[in-house]
C-alpha cells in the first residue's frame, strides 16, 4: 500500500484510502478463527460504513445503529436478512422503516422500544425477530427483570419471535475479560431458556477486543485475541449459538490517512510541521491528547534525504490549540510538500471527526485493491454552505 500511495502524487491531500485486499483478508482470517467455535461474525458499520461495498461479499451480518445507517444499507443494496437493527434511540418511524425494509433482526434496548415495536407491527402487518439487549451498566440495554417482563408479554405476541440476547461489553479492552462475562451470560441464557421454553437461541456478543495503534503496541500477533476467544467459546460447549460483533477489530488495519506538510517553523525550542489535515479527520482511541504516537510513514521527494533526525510536533489546519495530531514525531529532514501517512485508521476516523469545524473541505475517500485498482468512494466536498445556511436548494 505504501507503494500505491507513493505513486499517486495526483491525489489531493488530505484523503483516506482503504485497502480492500487487507480488509477482506482480515475478515476471512477472523471468520476462520471463529469457525473453530461455530460462531458467526457481525460487522458494526458505525466503525466505517464506507467499507460495506468492499466487504459485502465476505460478511454475513451488519449491526446498524441509526436510521441514516439503515439508509446507507438501502443505497448499497444490503440484503435485509444481514441487518441487525440496533441503536439506543428508536422512534416509531424508525421501527416502521426497519420492519418495511425488512431487516433480519431488531434489537430491543428498553421497554419503550418494545412498545414501539408492537405499534410498528400493527401499522405494517409485518412479523419481527428480536434480540433483547442486556445492559453492561451503561445507558445501553436493560436489566434482567425488564427482559423477563418483555418475554412474558412476548408469549402473547406471536408476531414477534425472540432470537436471543445482545450484550456489548465495551471497546479497546485488553485481557480476557470475556472469561468473567461469558459465564454470567451463559447462565442467563440457560435460565431464560428453561423459564420460557426457548430453543435455538443466539448470544450476540461484542467483546471489544483491542487493536494496536501506537508505537510500543504489539503488532506481531494481530489475530491472537480472536483465536483465544474462539478457543474459549469452543471449550464451553454452549447450548446456544454465538455471534461475535466487532467494528474496530475488523476495520482498523485497512485504513490510511494521507496529509501533506504545508508549513514548517520553530517556536522557542520546538519544531513544528503543519499539515493540511488535522484532528477533525484523525481520531485514535486512547491517544491521550496526542501523547501517544501512531504508526506514520513519511513520504518525501527529497532524493538526498540526508538531514539529521529531529523531533517535530505535527499540527493541523484548524485555528485551535487542540489541533495537535502528534506531540513528538521523529523525522529525517522533512520538507514542505512531503506526505505523512497515518496507518491503522480504517475504523471511526472517517465519520467520527468534527468535520464541519472551520468549514474545511471533507476529504476524499478512496479504496484500493490489486485487481480493481483505485476507486472513488467519496469526492472531496466543501462544507461552507452547510455552515452558513446558504446551501443551494436546487
Amino acid at each position: 500500500m505504501r507503494k500505491a500511495i507513493e505513486m499517486r502524487k495526483d491525489l489531493k491531500t488530505p484523503y483516506y484510502l482503504f485497502d480492500e485486499d487487507e480488509l477482506t483478508g482480515r475478515v476471512r482470517n477472523i471468520q476462520e478463527a471463529l469457525s473453530e467455535c461455530n460462531s458467526e461474525l457481525c460487522f458494526a458499520i458505525k466503525a466505517n460504513p464506507f467499507l460495506i461495498p468492499l466487504m459485502d461479499h465476505v460478511i454475513s451480518k451488519y449491526e446498524v445503529c441509526s436510521p441514516g445507517e439503515l439508509e446507507i444499507c438501502r443505497k448499497y443494496g444490503v440484503a435485509g436478512k444481514k441487518i441487525v437493527f440496533s441503536g439506543v434511540v428508536k422512534s416509531l418511524e424508525n421501527m416502521v422503516a426497519a420492519l418495511n425494509y425488512p431487516v433480519g433482526v431488531i434489537t430491543i434496548e428498553s421497554a419503550r422500544h418494545w412498545q414501539l415495536l408492537q405499534e410498528g407491527i400493527k401499522i405494517t402487518g409485518r412479523r419481527a425477530k428480536v434480540l433483547l439487549r442486556l445492559t453492561s451498566g451503561a445507558q445501553f440495554g436493560m436489566e434482567e427483570e425488564d427482559i423477563r417482563k418483555i418475554l412474558r408479554e412476548m408469549e402473547k405476541t406471536p408476531e414477534i419471535t425472540l432470537t436471543g440476547i445482545h450484550f456489548f461489553a465495551g471497546t479497546q479492552r485488553k485481557g480476557k475479560k470475556y472469561e468473567k462475562e461469558l459465564p454470567l451470560l451463559a447462565e442467563l441464557m440457560e435460565s431464560l431458556s428453561r423459564e420460557f421454553e426457548l430453543e435455538d437461541q443466539v448470544l450476540e456478543y461484542g467483546p471489544g477486543l483491542s487493536v494496536p495503534y501506537f508505537t510500543g503496541d504489539d503488532f506481531d500477533a494481530p489475530l491472537q485475541s480472536i483465536r483465544e476467544l474462539a478457543s474459549y467459546i469452543k471449550n464451553q460447549n454452549y447450548p446456544f449459538r454465538t455471534v461475535i460483533e466487532m467494528g474496530r477489530y475488523i476495520a482498523a488495519c485497512c485504513g490510511y490517512y494521507v496529509t501533506k506538510i504545508v508549513d514548517m517553523k520553530k517556536a522557542q525550542t520546538r519544531n513544528y510541521c503543519l499539515v493540511d489535515g488535522g484532528i477533525h479527520h484523525v481520531n485514535y482511541y486512547g491517544q491521550n491528547m496526542a501523547m501517544r504516537t501512531p504508526v506514520i510513514h513519511h513520504i518525501t521527494d527529497n532524493k538526498m534525504h540526508d538531514g539529521k533526525e529531529e523531533e517535530y510536533m505535527i499540527c493541523g489546519a484548524l485555528c485551535t490549540f487542540a489541533d495537535i495530531l502528534v506531540r513528538g514525531l521523529t523525522l529525517r529532514d522533512p520538507q514542505i510538500g512531503d506526505r505523512l501517512v497515518f496507518q491503522n485508521i480504517g475504523a471511526y476516523s472517517v465519520t467520527e471527526g468534527s468535520y464541519l469545524f472551520l468549514s474545511r473541505d471533507l476529504p476524499a475517500v478512496y479504496a484500493y485493491g490489486k485487481e480493481k485498482g483505485l476507486s472513488v468512494l467519496r469526492e472531496r466536498e466543501e462544507t461552507w454552505e452547510i455552515n452558513s445556511g446558504l446551501r443551494s436548494k436546487t
